[in-house]
């Protein structure tokens, strides 16, 4: 089988993409590497977060493990309950052989979220808080682990002639992925065929990528707690509801033609989009009302000076305070200034006697 993969319009041609490898025996999925791997440097990522916000990285790491372990679950499910079809009648062995495939990235999201969320009630912090980050590290994983898909020969999407269109063996990809667009514009190379689609692993990547680079930037200048977690759900799902409109090989509602992945991308964009920005504004117009009530708090009285230290008097009204005490005591006799010249010579005289020497030096001083 051809396992190369090509991108004829930015001359890159892949030989040899494997979708697995053995070792000792034992099966090894690239896919599942990608994956790892985008775990790996998740958590780097969010230990790094950690450390420069001075918070305990083992809830994180409970918070991870318990996250990681919802996240397969909900995968799962999700899975299992829009493809039924496929594993009705089937042992139950086949429900969780997930090495065989089957695993919806909203489902995980929505199961590792749910078990985050007990996690944190049950040790009683802020799920807001922890959610904000790590969901950059989630995102940060999500940009390498997307690339199985191209491994996978899965989740491209319909033709086109595009600077990226990517080239894929027919027989290498499953039938039912291919349309009918598809195999009216076949392209021949070395006289096998190959489907020219669109690589949305790629296009999914990039997006994963800017939005990593916005959320760090509005992380400086979030105004609550989960404010991040809402706007990783809602630009998520933005980029989600392009990827998942070409894309040829979707979960269904049962009956219906409309793509799961692209409903709930299309909800999630709209209601954490708004929730976001409404509780965006709705806590700084608190903040600033909060500082105008602690301003107001300091307003100067009508008969200050206009300082915020109204109640404090200002330096000329207590230097006249200090004047009037001082000269309290020369003004304590005001009989002796009224008292005619004469009378105060001989007051003098007459006291001169009564007086101690110290007196009597003092007359003569005068």
């Amino acid at each position: 089988m051809n396992l190369s993969i090509r991108f004829p319009n930015i001359s890159a041609y892949f030989e040899g993409m494997n979708k697995s490898f053995t070792v000792f025996g034992f099966e090894i999925t690239v896919y599942g590497i990608l994956v790892a791997v985008g775990m790996l440097f998740g958590l780097a990522v969010i230990m790094l977060q950690v450390r420069k916000h001075k918070e305990n990285p083992n809830l994180y790491l409970g918070m991870v493990l318990i996250s990681l372990i919802g996240g397969l679950i909900g995968a799962r499910l999700y899975y299992l309950a829009f493809s039924w079809e496929s594993f009705s009648g089937k042992p139950w062995t086949e429900l969780i052989n997930i090495r065989g495939g089957g695993l919806a990235i909203y489902g995980g999201i929505f199961g590792g979220a749910l078990a985050g969320f007990i996690y944190c009630k049950i040790r009683k912090v802020s799920f807001g808080q922890m959610a904000d980050t790590v969901s950059i590290g989630l995102l940060t994983g999500q940009i390498i682990g997307v690339w199985g898909n191209a491994f996978n020969r899965e989740a491209f999407g319909e033709y086109t002639d595009s600077l990226f269109a990517m080239q894929i063996p027919l027989e290498s990809v499953h039938s039912s992925a291919v349309t009918k667009q598809m195999r009216d514009n076949l392209v021949m190379v070395l006289d096998e065929p190959f489907i020219q689609v669109h690589p949305l692993f790629l296009y999914e990547s990039i997006w994963c990528l800017l939005l990593l680079i916005v959320l760090l930037i509005l992380g400086r200048r979030k105004s609550f707690q989960g404010e991040i977690f809402l706007r990783y759900l809602a630009g998520y799902g933005l980029g989600k509801c392009g990827i998942e409109w070409l894309r040829t090989d979707s979960l269904y509602i049962p009956g219906t033609k409309i793509s799961v992945s692209l409903l709930v991308s299309a909800v999630l964009f709209l209601v954490c989009g708004v929730t976001a920005s409404v509780r965006h504004i709705l806590s700084r117009k608190r903040n600033a009302l909060r500082s105008r009530r602690r301003e107001e708090a300091y307003v100067p009285d009508e008969n200050t000076d206009g300082s915020r230290l109204g109640n404090v008097q200002n330096f000329e009204n207590v230097q006249d305070e200090f004047k009037e005490i001082l000269d309290r005591p020369e003004t304590s006799a005001p009989s002796e200034q009224t008292e005619p010249e004469d009378q105060k010579q001989e007051g003098s005289s007459e006291t001169a006697s009564a007086q101690p020497e110290t007196g009597s030096d003092h007359d003569k001083a005068e």
